[in-house]
């Protein structure tokens, strides 16, 4: 099944410069993206700095225009310097209310409509060294994500997110909640090995695009 709330891939980049700003009063929470970051990631520091300045619920997530909306119990402005409104979105500062849209779509960002799933092993076992009776070791944990990734959508889009991801590069991914939202969720970094497009659904109108990544830190 695919995940039933929306599914964003955001492309990092890099060239990034300037600051994001969300201002209560005179009490401001600013986030200065890195150099290569993604405009999903930019807007997760985000919700965790408001809430941490302002002491309130902000959240953030994303409509079916692939465009931000972000909120707060009372009345805010959300402004952004440098190049970080037109790569989220925000080509406007905003304020005198509790909830904006941002004007434009996420740059560089894909929503399949049907939702996504990412499947990884997280766990597992290493080789340790030698023991006295002759046998061996095992340690257990975390392991960089590396699996399959499948996007779910009309025919035709699938056809071109399988184009878009044919080229590689890297995104995160995350599943975010719609009106009820309580977080941006990023599930993880990844690499976009290999990425090819099937018919899916009884009809055969729908599609999905089966991507094989690595997960990544940068």
């Amino acid at each position: 099944m695919a995940n039933p709330f929306y599914s964003l891939l955001a492309k990092v980049v890099d060239g990034w410069s300037g600051t994001l700003t969300v201002t209560v009063g005179v009490v401001v929470a600013t986030v200065t993206p890195r150099a290569r970051t993604s405009a999903l990631d930019v807007l997760e520091l985000m919700v965790y700095e408001a809430r941490r300045v302002h002491g309130a619920a902000f959240v953030a997530y994303v409509d079916s225009a692939s465009k931000f909306v972000v909120e707060m119990p009372s009345t805010f402005a959300i402004a952004a310097t440098g190049n970080v409104g037109t790569k989220t979105g925000l080509t406007v500062n905003q304020s005198g209310a509790s909830a904006y849209t941002f004007p434009t779509a996420i740059p560089s960002a894909l929503l399949p409509a049907f939702g996504a799933q990412l499947r990884s092993r997280l766990l597992g076992a290493a080789k340790g060294r030698s023991l006295l009776a002759g046998g061996f070791g095992f340690s257990k944990g975390m392991r960089k994500v590396t699996g399959l990734l499948t996007l779910y959508d009309t025919l035709a889009n699938s056809t071109t997110f399988a184009d878009t991801l044919a080229d590689g590069g890297t995104y995160d991914v995350a599943v975010m909640r719609t009106a009820d939202s309580t977080n941006v969720m990023t599930v993880e970094r990844v690499r976009i090995r290999t990425a090819s497009v099937q018919r899916w659904s009884v009809l055969g109108d729908s599609g999905r695009v089966t991507c094989s990544i690595q997960g990544v830190t940068v």
